[in-house]
């Protein structure tokens, strides 16, 4: 049920325009439609006795045009058995 909510909700309109923002300065340097990859980053992902690294969802080759949605699906994977 939380999964659906993140997906189902519109992320909030800062985060929105700082990741659209940054895909922009991504294709200032790289060129238009550029894929980027949709990955978690935690600051405890690697402890010295532990690793939490790959236990949410990864998305590649992702372009403006799924961006936003990959990182609802992204954000809704750490609510999943796995994590």
């Amino acid at each position: 049920q939380v999964r659906a909510t993140i997906l189902n909700a519109e992320l909030p309109a800062e985060v929105s325009e700082a990741i659209l923002m940054s895909y922009e300065t991504m294709e200032e340097e790289y060129g238009k439609q550029v894929d980027t990859a949709v990955r978690s980053s935690a600051t405890a992902e690697d402890l010295p006795d532990a690793s939490f690294a790959g236990q949410q969802e990864t998305f590649l080759n992702i372009r403006g045009d799924t961006l936003l949605s990959s990182c609802r699906r992204c954000f809704a994977s750490l609510f999943t058995d796995r994590a």
